[in-house]
């Protein structure tokens, strides 16, 4: 499991801070040229986890300004939430957007040019490659678009805010897969937020049509770990908001229905298991990767461990051996 880290100024001489945060910054987010306000100590301290090519964080720092000084090997794209102070963020071809407590910003490395924080600033951010993200989270960052609002009453943008002030609250509790899993679920939340609802409402029959094509879809990939909500959406080249809304009627959304179907792929492996197979090695081949997770889920769905079924299963079959 990835730890949670923190790097933080406190304690070290002020006339080391500027070299050492800026070589910091470099490390955990791009590469910037920064400014620090003089004479005024300067203090920061970031707690951040990083999977993969993801990095999570939480920032807390004084008075600061950067310049983009160096590009990343690929182009990122950054979503942060400010939670205090204030920010400016200027864009390349001179185009800015300030964001205040409780505003949401989308970003794409190829058009960030220079940002300034004012006061106290706090802010909770996630960088993640460019192709790794939704379609419409990326093309939101590639229009250099607006600030989005995150206060309470802002619907879904203001849920999506909270998943990410979430997963930085647990971060010492959360095993890399379940940091993928809420990551996940953070960017379906978030790009269906950022994608207008359709003026036209989609009819009944085009809706059940949309359940039964998925459907098959997720029954065909129960075994890929990447299956979610964005994978299939993509597949469809639909919206999550277009495909949530097809589920929507259905009483199981489309994580539900993954997590159920892949429970009784799981049971029926299990039932039928030969010798030296695990309960380990079933869970595994259906995309669970908590077994604790999954064995609560298991129980949960049918009343029975995984291993109790196993264990009925082999017998069963030992018996009719025997016999």
């Amino acid at each position: 499991m990835t730890a949670a880290l923190t790097w933080s100024t406190h304690g070290s001489p002020q006339d080391h801070v500027p070299d050492a945060w800026s070589s910091t910054m470099s490390q955990l987010h791009l590469g910037w040229a920064l400014s620090f306000s003089e004479p005024d100590p300067f203090g920061v301290s970031v707690r951040y986890r990083r999977l993969d090519q993801l990095t999570v964080g939480e920032l807390r720092c004084g008075r600061l300004t950067g310049r983009q000084a160096a590009t990343s090997e690929g182009p990122l794209v950054g979503v942060l939430v400010t939670l205090s102070g204030r920010l400016m963020c200027r864009y390349v071809g001179g185009s800015e957007v300030e964001l205040g407590p409780g505003d949401l910003l989308v970003w794409d490395s190829e058009l960030a040019h220079d940002f300034e924080a004012v006061g106290d600033h706090r802010e909770l951010y996630l960088l993640l490659p460019r192709e790794r993200l939704p379609q419409a989270i990326a093309g939101s960052a590639s229009r250099a678009g607006g600030v989005v609002s995150v206060r309470p009453g802002s619907g879904l943008a203001s849920i999506a805010a909270a998943q990410l002030q979430a997963i930085t609250r647990e971060f010492d509790h959360l095993s890399d897969t379940d940091l993928a899993i809420a990551s996940q679920t953070f960017f379906d939340t978030l790009e269906t937020a950022l994608v207008p609802a359709p003026e036209q409402p989609v009819s009944s029959s085009a809706r059940e049509a949309l359940v039964i094509r998925t459907r098959r879809y997720i029954e065909d990939h129960l075994d890929d770990p990447d299956l979610c909500a964005s994978s299939i959406a993509e597949a469809f080249d639909l919206s999550v908001r277009t495909l949530h809304l097809a589920h929507a009627g259905t009483g199981a959304t489309v994580g539900r229905w993954i997590r159920e179907r892949r429970l009784k792929a799981c049971y029926r492996d299990l039932s039928r298991a030969h010798g030296g197979t695990t309960v380990t090695d079933v869970a595994f081949r259906w995309g669970f990767s908590n077994m604790g997770h999954f064995s609560t889920a298991f129980k949960q769905a049918f009343g029975m461990t995984p291993s109790s079924v196993l264990l009925q299963g082999q017998h069963s079959r030992t018996g009719t051996d025997n016999g």
